[in-house]
């Protein structure tokens, strides 16, 4: 008999297979466990570690929040669908700003923090071929340097305005300092 993080676990296995993320070309699975252990080091509620480790799968898979709610649950598939973009609004920046905006008025502290988790690890996972090639990283990109800053800033100060995981916070900051240079924040 499996734990429901182990059905989860089993369920972004099977709707991942064989995705791979796009800059570093590592299973797609990686990402959801690493947001996961990410999550896990500030929160032990079983719901929002389970929304942690499903948080792309209505962006990126064939499963949507149906499935999600029939196998795990209303919070759950709530998450998981707060997290997600609307795919149907077709340019990058356009979907970003939406998503901002969403994030600006979520309530939901987990919410706020599996979003930073999950571009805490984006910035991690792309820190080796950074380093190795500089901004070429954003040639690869959906969007360029300016935007990506735009983005990944703006997620940060919504992170700090909703009193996120002060490590998360910390650890994102730094590493918006190492790709894009010091600024000032939002008060």
């Amino acid at each position: 008999m499996y734990t429901k993080i182990e059905e989860a676990l089993q369920f972004v296995v099977k709707a991942n297979k064989g995705q791979k993320v796009k800059i570093t070309g590592i299973d797609k699975t990686f990402n959801h466990v690493a947001v996961y252990s990410l999550m896990r080091e500030i929160c032990n509620t079983e719901d929002v570690l389970i929304a942690a480790l499903l948080h792309d799968v209505i962006n990126d898979t064939e499963y949507g929040y149906e499935e999600i709610e029939e196998l795990f649950g209303t919070l759950v598939a709530d998450i998981v669908s707060d997290l997600s973009e609307d795919m149907s609004i077709a340019k990058w920046v356009e979907r970003k700003k939406d998503f901002i905006k969403r994030m600006r008025n979520n309530n939901d502290i987990n919410v706020i923090n599996i979003m930073l988790a999950v571009k805490l690890f984006d910035l991690l996972s792309y820190y080796d071929y950074f380093i190795a090639n500089g901004d070429k990283l954003w040639k690869l990109s959906s969007g360029n340097k300016d935007e990506n800053c735009w983005l990944f800033r703006e997620l940060y100060n919504v992170g700090k305005k909703k009193n996120a995981d002060k490590e998360i916070l910390r650890r994102y900051r730094e590493l918006l300092v190492i790709y894009f240079g010091e600024f000032d924040e939002e008060v």
